[in-house]
């Protein structure tokens, strides 16, 4: 339990770690990704890809973040969510960092998922269904403001 979901890449980007508690979060074996390319067939838009992305958008900011993470010195943290092998969404944060060998050359990229507690992804459905609720009520009275602006309106309202 504390050890974060990781998996990982080589530099072509094929799919070379994916760790027990990656596999309990997404319902997928190792055995299942592994040696796959990790943006197309383990994360894509497809239906096909192991863990499906929301949209076009997620699938290129991964892509950028991963080339990133082989480029510059800093692990780079950015949100990310993905649909598991059960059709759950996952939401959390993407910690990339660039793998080297003895001699300071990068051989792949390291990807720890940091999850938010039962707790706070429960607060965060809240705060969402709130929102829904108060944009519904919003255009409603807009509505309202709108059909009783002209009297005659109003007064057929």
């Amino acid at each position: 339990p504390l050890i974060p979901p990781i998996f990982g890449t080589d530099e072509s980007g094929w799919c070379t770690e994916w760790n027990p508690a990656m596999s309990k979060l997404t319902g997928l074996k190792r055995e299942e990704v592994v040696e796959k390319m990790l943006l197309g067939e383990v994360f894509g838009t497809q239906k096909k890809s192991c863990c499906r992305l929301k949209n076009q958008e997620a699938f290129v900011n991964l892509g950028i973040v991963l080339n990133n993470a082989v480029t510059s010195q800093e692990a780079e943290k950015v949100p990310f969510g993905f649909f598991t092998g059960g059709g759950k969404y996952v939401e959390c944060l993407l910690c990339v960092s660039k793998k080297l060998d003895r001699e300071g050359v990068v051989t792949g990229v390291f990807c720890f998922l940091q999850l938010a507690s039962h707790e706070l992804q429960r607060a965060l459905h809240v705060q969402r269904l709130a929102e829904r609720t108060a944009l519904k009520r919003l255009k409603a009275l807009a509505y309202i403001k709108r059909e009783i602006r002209n009297p005659l309106s109003g007064i057929m309202f």
